[in-house]
């Protein structure tokens, strides 16, 4: 009986030795087949999108639960915590806060009316008195020969000849950064762009928000359009008299975490290069009731996306490949990209390291015939991208609504402001029609409203297209003329 039973698990050993030499010798699509299964994409998106997760809000404990479910699957494939971590978290430090009390600014005799004229984006509590400055849009070149230590500062939003309103609310940020390291008191930019209405951008501004917790950063606001005398003789003479007043309620600490993971790769020389697989696993919790539902579920939005990273994470720590992987799902970036934003400022592992990244992310589909990459022409990785979708009979098509500005409102525009060269793997998209919008950011976006064979054939798209990056000789960069290859370039010292 024992012989029989020794047997038997030779047998088993030398059927195993086998099979395990057959897989390496199989196209990398049949073992991404093998493994990313159907019901284990389904899996995934049923518990990320049930409603016991009460539409994953950033600082919920629904969402904490995401987290340690993501981080748990991490574990049990043999994903490795990234030294420097937490564990398979990166503490992102968020807080809620109410909009500021008082807003008072004044310049030269001129009293701008909180909410009237003026609105708060971004700061702390303050009293400030001193000079005012003028300049222009604020960009690098006019900043080289302007001190704006201690000044606030006037500023156009956007850039020269910038006309498309997402950019120009994008380039807020950088020239943000820029004023607060030159050590500005504060910088108010005239929104002087058509079509913006400023009771929108009011009701906005001052709801209550999530954002990253206060450290006393610089303050920053917008200012309606303004003829008024005061304000045109600054912008002519470029320097006045100010005083500033911000009263700003103590804010409520939230919890905030990316969870984050790596396998190392094979080569000896390109392991030291990463790929970072990223998406975000937050959506936005309970909101108004349609057809009396108010569970925001977010299937689309972004549990694909989310499933896409662990079913990726479990296909290369089985399979690893030359290059190292980066797996990582990030917090709050339907509250302003604040996970992915945060740990670009805060890498864990050093953004040099990381030589591409492959951002998944989903408003919607209405074309399962395709998979939309977001943005074309602007690496070279066009081509391979292209190879790994056609492979499962899909069209890579590039952004069909490039007046959404859909590149640098997901997470991929963290890492590509960085340098870093990034793209947005996204669903079918065609347009924003009436088939997305029933499902965008709604109670609809269940599970049961989706295509499971196609939501599985772009995850192994997603996959394959991972793979290819991971072992071509020479990554992809940013193309030539791109607005992020100078700083690409800086990035990685070329």
């Amino acid at each position: 009986m024992l012989r029989f039973a020794c047997a038997l698990i030779l047998m088993a050993c030398a059927l195993t030795s086998v099979a395990q030499k057959k897989r390496t010798l199989v196209s990398p699509t049949a073992d991404i087949d093998r493994v990313i299964s159907l019901s284990e994409t389904e899996a995934h998106l049923r518990f990320l999108a049930s409603d016991e997760l009460r539409g994953r809000d950033t600082g919920s404990p629904e969402l904490d639960i995401a987290a340690t479910y993501i981080a748990s699957e991490f574990r049990r494939w043999g994903v490795k915590p990234v030294p420097g971590a937490q564990g398979y978290f990166q503490p992102v430090p968020l807080e809620r806060s109410a909009y500021a009390t008082v807003v008072d600014v004044t310049i030269g005799d001129v009293t701008l009316k909180n909410k009237t004229d003026v609105v708060l984006m971004e700061g702390t509590s303050t009293q400030w008195k001193g000079e005012v400055v003028f300049v222009g849009y604020g960009t690098a070149e006019e900043l080289r020969n302007i001190d704006v230590a201690g000044k606030l500062v006037l500023a156009y939003l956007g850039a020269p000849g910038m006309s498309d309103v997402m950019q120009m609310f994008n380039e807020a940020d950088a020239k943000g950064d820029r004023m607060q390291a030159q050590k500005a008191a504060g910088l108010i930019e005239i929104v002087n762009a058509p079509g913006v209405p400023w009771p929108a951008l009011v009701n906005f501004f001052t709801r209550s928000k999530v954002g990253f917790a206060s450290e006393g950063g610089m303050p920053r606001m917008w200012m309606k359009n303004s003829d008024a005398s005061a304000i045109q003789k600054l912008i002519e003479t470029k320097r006045t008299n100010g005083n500033l007043m911000i009263e700003q309620p103590a804010g409520n600490k939230i919890p905030g975490r990316n969870v984050l993971g790596w396998i190392e790769g094979t080569d000896s020389n390109l392991k030291n290069e990463f790929i970072a697989l990223t998406a975000h696993y937050d959506h936005v919790g309970i909101g108004r009731k349609v057809n009396n539902d108010s569970i925001y579920n977010g299937t689309r939005d972004n549990a694909v996306g989310t499933t896409a990273v662990l079913q990726a994470a479990r296909y290369f720590a089985a399979h690893p490949q030359k290059r190292s992987v980066l797996v990582m799902t990030v917090t709050a970036e339907e509250q302003g990209l604040l996970g992915s934003r945060w740990y670009a400022d805060h890498p864990v592992l050093p953004l040099e390291k990381i030589v591409f990244n492959l951002n998944c992310d989903q408003a919607g589909y209405n074309d399962t015939t395709r998979i939309t990459l977001v943005d074309f022409n602007r690496t070279t990785a066009d081509e391979i991208l292209k190879s790994a979708v056609a492979t499962y009979g899909l069209k890579l098509e590039g952004d069909p609504v490039p007046e959404q500005n859909l590149f640098e409102r997901s997470d991929n525009f963290s890492f590509a402001a960085k340098g870093v060269p990034a793209v947005m793997f996204t669903l079918g998209l065609k347009s924003f029609d009436g088939e997305v919008n029933k499902f965008y950011h709604q109670p609809a976006d269940e599970v049961n409203t989706i295509s499971l064979m196609y939501i599985n054939r772009y995850i192994r798209s997603y996959v394959l297209a991972a793979y290819q990056l991971l072992n071509v000789p020479v990554i992809p960069f940013w193309k030539p003329g791109d607005k992020y290859e100078a700083v690409g370039k800086k990035l990685f010292g070329k």
